[in-house]
């Protein structure tokens, strides 16, 4: 009888917790009730610029005289957009840039996690680039996970590429990545874990324009708030969160496809890169102490020769923090 009774009061219990669990969640849903937008792609507007290369309509634009030699800018992530790198449309004066938002990524249309990989976002720019280069080389400028990508073309394909510039690639092999301190996974933090519970209740708001919208706007906005530590005084600048949309899927899909067995990323981009013999231009940020100066000194290493340039009083959003001296030093590379 005192069994049946304690067994009882446990169920009773667990019954109170749930409602209190359902009722909470109840509240925060209609407490977060509201409009929250979520950029079509190309897919679903035919206003937007778009580029067809590899059998497929990238998100994208060109400036400039296509006669004029090819600047091709490749944007960070993975999963982000090329918006924070629209400065760089001042070289529209000198050069035909190309800028595109990669397979998944920005306003590109949407894909399954199985076409996200090094190897494809490789093929990707390899095509951008035969699609422009008309058998010249072509100039290059990646940032963060876009420098990485452009470093590892560098080793495959070098004869196509006269200049690059890489801003704050975030590592360029395994050992690198241990060294940065980035984390793969989850963050713990209270403050985060609160905003990101908020960003995903926001999100169950979003039924459009498709099916990969919430992810998309909820994986945006806490990714864009994960490392404050990139940038001057540990302030996120308000064009660090306004992208125009994120990719959710080829975030994790590219990170997921360079993970071995163990569960560690294994990755090295600087295979081949002893066959590109041309100067390479590192930018740092001054701010960022995270992937900033120090990390990048070492990494300047793995580059056959390579000019190191600090850009003052700017983190890791380099082109959108200091365009002005940011373009001038790129510029004063590329001629």
């Amino acid at each position: 009888m005192a069994k049946r009774r304690v067994e009882s009061k446990i169920l009773r219990i667990i019954f109170v917790l749930i409602a209190l669990v359902v009722a909470l969640f109840a509240v925060a849903y209609l407490a977060t009730i509201g409009d929250y937008k979520v950029a079509k792609t190309v897919a679903d507007d035919p206003a937007l610029p778009y580029i067809e290369a590899n059998g497929y309509r990238f998100h994208g634009e060109t400036f400039g005289d296509p006669s004029a030699p090819v600047v091709i800018v490749v944007h960070g992530g993975p999963g982000w957009d090329y918006r924070s790198l629209l400065p760089l449309k001042a070289f529209a004066n000198e050069f035909f840039v190309v800028f595109y938002d990669q397979r998944g990524s920005g306003l590109s249309p949407r894909v399954d996690a199985s076409e996200i990989s090094l190897d494809s976002a490789l093929t990707d720019l390899d095509a951008i680039v035969e699609r422009y280069r008309r058998g010249r080389s072509v100039r290059l400028i990646g940032h963060s996970w876009g420098a990485m990508l452009v470093t590892a073309y560098l080793g495959s394909a070098p004869q196509k590429v006269s200049h690059a510039v890489v801003a704050e690639p975030g590592f360029l092999n395994s050992a690198m990545f241990e060294r940065s301190g980035i984390r793969l996974g989850p963050m713990w933090e209270a403050g985060y874990l609160l905003m990101a519970a908020r960003r995903w209740l926001e999100s169950l708001h979003i039924d459009a324009p498709d099916e990969d919208a919430a992810m998309d706007y909820f994986m945006g906005e806490v990714a864009a708030r994960a490392n404050p530590e990139y940038y001057c005084d540990d302030v996120i600048p308000e064009f660090a969160i306004s992208h125009w949309r994120a990719g959710a899927t080829a975030m994790s899909a590219m990170f997921a496809s360079n993970v071995n067995e163990k569960g560690r990323l294994d990755l090295d981009l600087t295979v081949g890169l002893e066959h590109f013999t041309k100067p390479v231009l590192l930018l740092a940020s001054e701010c960022n102490d995270f992937i900033g100066i120090e990390q990048q000194k070492v990494q300047a290493g793995f580059y056959p020769e390579s000019l190191l340039e600090i850009i003052p009083n700017s983190g890791h959003m380099i082109f959108s923090e200091q365009p002005e001296i940011s373009v001038a030093v790129v510029r004063k590379y590329l001629k």
